[in-house]
């Protein structure tokens, strides 16, 4: 009973966002409340498509729950990613009184003027702004923000195992060069594929005409089976014979695992934020290759924006030279300096 009523004596720490679905925010919100656990407690409010038990589905339509989470929370955290939703969750907590800290992890929802324009007003009722790279910094017209990268490092042996599926698939390809990709979903952006899957395809092509002993591993983490793209995707894989070469899988797994075991990242999209996968692969010292669209952390590969040859080149170059990149930080020590950071910033008045 005396720990649970300690337990209690902590603030209550609201996080908003994409809790259950795979992604870059979703992994973010989680490792944050690990690391923060000594401090507040954490509740949940979840925006994914899918549920987990426990948590609250915004999709529930329980407004009065909804409110009930605001109202009893000393700090309120929105990491929403559309940009409607997260202006009706900051205009409510600002009614309420609370502390909000907003953290903005990309502009991809924010491609219009009008929309731009409106978060900033409501953005003006916040505590603080985090944006994830200077690109979104310059783009949030407030004064109280800060640049902050997302990426809190992976607990390697938290991380859950590999699926025998995979173990497999790696030990069947080990004589070969195994390159990573991964996407949350399959989508357009600017009538383009976001994730470049397509783009992963044609290097497949290409590493089947030039007979590399390449395999390429393309993780959609979002199960979607009425999704036409992966279905086209999946037919060109058979239709032009690149198994060998290519392989997606349809369901989530631990990327910080498979970063691990594999000799080269590749993050082909053509828009970002400050990509997770990018920052796990530099520090799990894993070569990553990422296109020139935004500007990417130091120690990245860079290769032109949506050009197939540009991007196999760079994967022969980086393969061919056996690179590996350096990476003096320590999970502990680097956890340790961003939850002092975080304290600090939730702090601010």
């Amino acid at each position: 009973m005396e720990g649970n009523a300690l337990k209690s004596e902590k603030p209550i720490y609201l996080l908003l966002g994409p809790y259950t679905a795979i992604g870059g925010v979703s992994v973010h919100i989680k490792r944050l409340a690990e690391i923060l656990d000594e401090d507040y407690l954490f509740k949940f409010i979840d925006e994914s498509p899918q549920k987990t038990p426990g948590v609250f589905h915004l999709r529930s339509g329980n407004i009065l729950a909804y409110l009930k989470l605001l109202k009893n929370a000393q700090v309120v955290h929105i990491h929403t990613g559309i940009w409607w939703l997260r202006c009706i969750h900051i205009a409510i907590a600002f009614l309420l009184k609370k502390k909000i800290l907003v953290t903005i992890h990309s502009l991809s929802n924010l491609n219009k003027r009008y929309k731009i324009s409106i978060t900033n007003v409501l953005l003006r009722l916040t505590t603080i702004t985090i944006a994830v790279s200077e690109r979104i910094s310059d783009a949030i017209k407030v004064k109280k923000k800060i640049v902050l990268n997302a990426f809190i490092p992976p607990i390697i042996e938290n991380e859950t195992e590999l699926p025998d599926e995979v173990v497999q698939l790696l030990h069947h390809n080990a004589n070969k060069k195994t390159i990573v990709a991964n996407a949350f979903k399959l989508v357009l952006y600017n009538g383009e594929d976001l994730y470049g899957l397509d783009l992963m395809i044609e290097v497949a092509k290409l590493a089947k005409k030039h007979q590399n002993d390449y395999k390429i591993i393309f993780v959609v983490a979002s199960k979607d089976d009425e999704n036409k793209m992966l279905k086209n995707y999946l037919e060109a894989i058979s239709s032009y014979g690149l198994q060998q070469y290519i392989t997606v899988l349809n369901y989530p797994i631990s990327f910080a695992w498979l970063i691990k075991r594999s000799d080269l990242v590749v993050r082909p999209t053509n828009t970002d934020g400050d990509a997770l996968t990018i920052r796990e692969a530099l520090f799990l010292k894993t070569p990553v290759i990422a296109s020139n669209v935004v500007a990417r952390p130091e120690g990245t590969f860079l290769f032109q924006n949506r050009d197939v040859p540009s991007l196999y080149s760079a994967i022969e170059n980086v393969l061919n030279q056996d690179r590996k990149t350096a990476s003096n930080q320590n999970t502990q020590e680097t956890i340790a300096t961003l939850r002092r950071k975080y304290i600090s910033i939730i702090e601010t008045e």
